[in-house]
């Protein structure tokens, strides 16, 4: 729409032979009209929220192609009317949401003078969980008139919200430029839960939109770090000589009985965009680490640690390099390993889980705090904030982190943790 607008200003001044800058009273040659702001580039607006959300609040604003020199009202309405006009055109079925679950405060908007948009205006909705599970309600929002006679910009006028109170998980934490680290995990209580276990299973929700490959001036990318403890367990995407996209575990202290690398390195790869549950067990009697995507065994292979235990919350390997050996979600060694990505759903157990259990569980763990072998479940699920609770028991919250930290001496930078609160993650457990 921006496009189309600029467009139309210079079709404009070319025409008339006027320069914008000659228009003293800040309006500009092409015709006014009025828009809603957040239909500027597509009318649709999903209200996507878990099953247990009784309210939400949305907002949208009121804008002008160009400024006025005089106050302008903007009056709008529910526009019940234009339900069966979507349908048509969108080969939906979607019912109007009812009164009772959505409140509009006001009526109209002000745009003052000299300014191209109004103050915020509010939907609120209401009892929502009381909508039936997974479908869609459209709840249109159209303008009407302006107090001046102005006219209104045809397709941004009307805003189409999809109201839909989903079984799916809906809100993920964004860690583009930040990661996880868990504070307790640094003391002796905190980490007890992660320490001295003999069968360990991670599992990860994660969603990466693109795999780069390099940082503009500072250096090439050639791993996505998803979770866990350089040169212990960490579970990763690419490395250095290996396909970007394929998943992979870099293990210490371990051999493989028949001999190989020190790195379990299956040809599974993962597409940029696309969400997936990933998860590693290993059981250290049984000596077979294994890994499942979206639920299903991917690659087995024979692994014998040289420890009688799995240390996940170890904090040091020695060496000048000790800052990179601890867990953390999202980040790995120096800030040229970052997961860039949405994780959603993750955890540690001190057992190494079934195929059935992982396949069953992808989503939620129900009652997760009477489950003693579940030593860790941050759900992402807050949608605000900097921290990730723990879901589980033992209480390990994880916090935000930014920058390259020097973990070892207290140098950590807290970050800015993005949320997407309008995500749908597909539930495949749920389609065979």
């Amino acid at each position: 729409m921006k496009h189309i607008l600029l467009a139309l200003l210079a079709v404009s001044a070319a025409a008339t032979g006027c320069k914008t800058e000659d228009y003293n009273d800040g309006t500009t040659p092409v015709a006014n009209t009025a828009y809603i702001g957040a239909a500027e580039t597509t009318p649709d607006a999903p209200v996507t929220f878990k099953r247990t959300v009784q309210t939400l609040d949305r907002e949208f604003s009121v804008k002008l192609v160009s400024p006025l020199s005089e106050e302008i009202a903007v009056e709008f309405r529910i526009d019940a009317e234009a339900v069966a006009e979507y349908n048509r055109r969108h080969g939906t079925s979607y019912g109007l949401l009812e009164a009772i679950h959505y409140r509009l405060a006001q009526q109209s908007a002000e745009i003052p003078a000299g300014k191209v948009e109004s103050d915020p205006v509010t939907i609120h909705f209401q009892g929502l969980d009381q909508l039936e599970m997974n479908e869609t309600y459209l709840l249109p929002v159209s303008l009407t008139s302006t107090s001046n006679g102005l006219g209104l910009l045809r397709g941004s006028e009307t805003l189409y919200y999809l109201v839909k109170r989903s079984s799916a998980i809906t809100t993920a934490a964004d860690l583009t430029d930040c990661y996880m680290w868990v504070p307790t995990f640094e003391t002796t209580e905190g980490q007890a839960p992660i320490m001295g276990l003999t069968a360990m299973t991670y599992e990860i929700l994660v969603n990466v939109p693109e795999f780069t490959t390099s940082i503009p001036g500072q250096g090439t990318i050639n791993v996505t770090s998803v979770m866990g403890v350089e040169q212990h367990c960490l579970l990763r995407i690419g490395d250095s000589g290996y396909p970007r996209q394929q998943i992979q575990l870099q293990v210490g202290d371990v051999h493989f009985p028949e001999g190989g690398e020190n790195n379990v390195i299956p040809a599974l790869t993962v597409d940029p965009g696309e969400w997936y549950h990933i998860a590693f067990t290993w059981d250290i009697e049984e000596e077979v680490g294994r890994i499942y995507v979206n639920g299903r065994l991917a690659y087995a292979d024979r692994l014998a640690c040289d420890s009688e235990t799995f240390d996940i919350g170890q904090v040091s390997k020695g060496g000048s390099e000790d800052t990179a050996y601890r867990f953390l979600i999202g980040y790995s060694y120096n800030p040229f390993r970052p997961l860039n990505g949405m994780v959603s759903e993750a955890r540690i157990w001190s057992v190494a889980r079934s195929e059935e259990e992982i396949f069953r569980d992808m989503y939620e763990i129900t009652d997760p705090a009477s489950k003693p072998e579940l030593r860790a479940y941050w759900k992402f699920n807050e949608g605000s904030g900097n921290t990730a609770k723990d879901y589980s028991m033992y209480g390990n919250d994880a916090v935000c982190l930014t920058g390259s930290n020097n973990m070892e001496y207290g140098d950590r930078t807290e970050g800015t943790l993005k949320w997407n609160n309008a995500i749908e993650i597909p539930m495949l457990n749920q389609q065979e």
